[in-house]
């Protein structure tokens, strides 16, 4: 499949940067985009005969290597494509991934305190650590 048509099928969640889509086959990243799956690395571990969706620890760690990708300066004039397979349990966890990072983009969050944070980089500063 073209990177175009891939482009075109995809969900965009950041105007001309990021993306979400589901393939049957997994893509080589270009000069243009860099394409990548967490249906490998972040899979549900589930507690009956459910599939998911994945903890908040998992979000966390999605978030950060998005945010990471979308910081990097290797990548920052690549569109980001997120992309899972057709397998329904992969792709719904996957879709809840993204959908959960964007909602992170949008809502600012208040913390015990009354603190306003906008994102979850200034709200990981006020998590105290576990003594």
């Amino acid at each position: 499949m073209s990177e175009s048509l891939i482009l075109n099928e995809a969900s965009e969640f950041i105007k001309g940067r990021l993306y979400f889509v589901t393939l049957r086959t997994r893509p080589r990243s270009s000069a243009s985009v860099h394409y990548f799956s967490v249906d490998q690395e972040y899979q549900y571990e589930n507690f009956y005969s459910d599939f998911g969706p994945v903890n908040m620890a998992v979000l966390y760690r999605y978030y950060c290597k998005l945010n990471k990708k979308l910081k990097s300066p290797t990548l920052t004039k690549k569109k980001i494509v997120h992309f899972t397979s057709y397998d329904s349990k992969k792709r719904a966890n996957a879709a809840y991934l993204i959908a959960a990072y964007s909602v992170s983009l949008i809502l600012p969050v208040v913390v015990d305190d009354g603190v306003t944070c906008s994102t979850i980089d200034q709200m990981s500063l006020l998590v105290k650590p576990l003594p």
